[in-house]
């Protein structure tokens, strides 16, 4: 019996650096939401953050072409950085595999 493969859609990974670049997190989003969110939309969700090899929670907010995120205890890890300061990757559609 033939196995389906399961397509994946296209998606754009942002990241962040703080500190002295040494700390950094990286979400994903659908090219739409992005687009929105360079329009000026309201969008929050969490991802992890890195440094020096530890991991710790954070919470990434957009809103007016702007992103902060804050970190565990209420650590403001970014604030009000423009998003054109991100790095953003276009990740191309492919199969993911067997099902």
């Amino acid at each position: 019996m033939a196995q389906k493969t399961e397509k994946r859609r296209a998606h754009i990974e942002i990241t962040a650096y703080w500190g002295n670049d040494d700390t950094e997190s990286t979400i994903k989003v659908s090219r739409r939401q992005w687009k929105e969110i360079q329009e000026g939309a309201e969008y929050a969700t969490t991802a992890w953050g890195w440094y020096e090899g530890s991991r710790f929670s954070v919470a990434w907010s957009f809103a007016g072409g702007e992103v902060s995120i804050d970190g565990d205890d209420g650590m403001q890890c970014v604030v009000d950085l423009p998003i054109c300061e991100l790095i953003a990757q276009t990740s191309p559609p492919g199969e993911v595999g067997p099902r």
